[in-house]
């Protein structure tokens, strides 16, 4: 029998007793606290051994299903590998304990919220983790994709009763929503909490264009609308709040860029690193479904690399079965591969990122091969006119209007550096080493990457005329509208023009 001691409860977890197996210690409700002191007698590496299957698992957190006597549950067990982890459960109190006292404050507060059933230290390596344990809600997870306007309206008016509260849900997204029975919210996840005044309207401006962030038009896209209609019925708010969200929506995805390139470099749901090892090659991997064969794969050409496709002064290329391989210095590698996460994250086409290998001073990038027939064959062969045309021009507009809506430029925008996808026909940038990022709002560069297009497409003797370049301009501006820019393109275009023209005598 594992010692349990029995108490009267506390703040953070009413009616709970109080448990100490070894060094594990936690606060369980009564229902659950002797089968939870059974599982942590056990290692937490252990645990799938005995009916909880990991659901996720992160560099940060690990989340496992399960049932403790008989009750299904979900249990998240938090790492703390550094000192500055440490610190901050130090300072700000242990995360599990800190997640179980925010859900019973929501609780009280009548905000839909899962039910906390148990928090406390688990052991994991002999190493202490911090965890919280919640009764599973039945539901499926909230997507935009799937939602039904009526059960958007009701995230919207959650929303606002949050906002309306005071209470600040730091981490609150679409993932850590719940649909229950007709189409009712329920918030999942309340790590990072606080409870306050009631929310100003740049702070709810703020937290509506987190929320939406997945969406172009953040809480202002047309698939939003029932979402705001929800959160505005319960009584209006200022006018200004149209230009807070444009305001909020836009820095969002200003600080969310280069957050997502440095995902390249650290292991996180997108990307796997290997540990630093003085003389011993470093990968980075991303994560993209089943990469076991491709990984082999990668480690194989590595290994022996055959004679190179092309050479230059940047350094070598192979275009090997799927793979397209670049070979340059170790700080340019890590910039190529940070630049296909920046696209990734613009939802640009491009070739998938796959992995980067750093040994002696140089790297290799390894990513997934588009396609054989550049844009350039395609229009010297005669196969891309009329409708294709036209439909080429219009889909490349949008990935160029949504390349520099996000701050991003191309240096090497030309037609042998575009490949069309055969699997989903869209045209991919495939040499990512003239990308570069800027500020959204900067212009500046943007006329230069046009002309270079401009001048590629005159040198190809024009195909389709005016009529190409109009449609290729309708998709650029309509990716700016969409994704809440503004668009100086008279000066774009004289921009444009000027360099291609430069740009066309340099190259005779």
């Amino acid at each position: 029998m594992v010692p349990h001691r029995p108490t009267q409860g506390n703040d953070s977890l009413p009616h709970s007793d109080a448990l100490t197996v070894g060094r594990a210690t936690a606060r369980a409700d009564r229902s659950i606290a002797a089968a939870l002191a059974e599982l942590l007698a056990r290692d937490v590496a252990e645990w799938s051994a005995h009916g909880f299957t990991p659901v996720k698992v992160r560099s940060v957190r690990s989340v496992f299903h399960g049932s403790l006597a008989g009750i299904p549950v979900h249990v998240k067990v938090f790492r703390a590998d550094t000192l500055a982890d440490h610190v901050r459960d130090w300072v700000r109190k242990a995360r599990g304990t800190a997640e179980a006292e925010h859900l019973v404050a929501a609780r009280a507060l009548g905000l839909p919220v899962v039910e906390p059933l148990a928090h406390g230290f688990a052991l994991e390596d002999g190493r202490r983790r911090s965890f919280v344990v919640t009764r599973t809600a039945a539901g499926t997870p909230f997507t935009f994709a799937t939602a039904a306007q009526e059960s958007l309206a009701q995230v919207g008016r959650l929303l606002r009763t949050v906002h309306d509260l005071g209470v600040k849900l730091l981490d609150l997204h679409p993932g850590n929503l719940l649909v229950v029975d007709h189409g009712e919210p329920v918030l999942l996840d309340l790590t990072s909490m606080a409870h306050g005044g009631e929310l100003g309207l740049r702070e709810r401006a703020r937290a509506l264009a987190f929320f939406c962030h997945e969406l172009d038009g953040g809480a202002l896209d047309p698939i939003a609308a029932p979402l705001l209609a929800g959160y505005l019925a319960r009584a209006a708010l200022p006018a200004s709040l149209h230009d807070e969200l444009v305001l909020a929506t836009r820095r969002w995805r200003a600080a969310a860029l280069p957050a997502f390139g440095r995902r390249a470099g650290r292991s996180c749901k997108h990307t796997e690193t290997a540990t630093r090892r003085r003389g011993v090659p470093r990968w980075f991997w991303h994560l993209d479904g089943d990469t076991s064969e491709r990984r082999l794969a990668c480690e194989r050409f590595a290994a022996a690399p055959p004679p190179a496709t092309k050479s230059g002064r940047r350094g070598s290329v192979w275009l090997v079965g799927d793979l397209a391989v670049k070979q340059r210095e170790a700080a340019k590698a890590q910039r190529l591969f940070r630049a296909a996460y920046w696209l990734l994250f613009a939802r640009v086409p491009a070739p998938t990122p796959v992995a980067l290998r750093l040994h002696g001073g140089l790297g290799l990038v390894f990513a997934q091969r588009v396609g054989q027939a550049t844009i350039a064959d395609e229009l010297a062969q005669g196969t891309l006119a009329g409708p294709g045309l036209a439909a080429t021009a219009r889909q490349f507009g949008t990935s160029v209007g949504r390349l520099h809506a996000h701050g991003l430029g191309n240096r090497d925008l030309k037609l042998d550096n575009l490949v069309r996808d055969p699997s989903t026909g869209l045209v991919a940038m495939v040499d990512l080493d003239g990308v570069r990022r800027r500020s959204a709002l900067e212009t500046r560069g943007r006329g230069a990457d046009l002309g270079r297009l401009l001048a590629a497409f005159r040198g190809a003797g024009s195909p389709g005329g005016t009529a190409t370049v109009r449609t290729f301009l309708r998709g650029y501006l309509r990716a700016h509208r969409r994704l809440l820019q503004d668009t100086p393109l008279r000066r774009l275009l004289l921009a444009a023009d000027r360099r291609a023209g430069e740009w066309a005598s340099a190259h005779r």
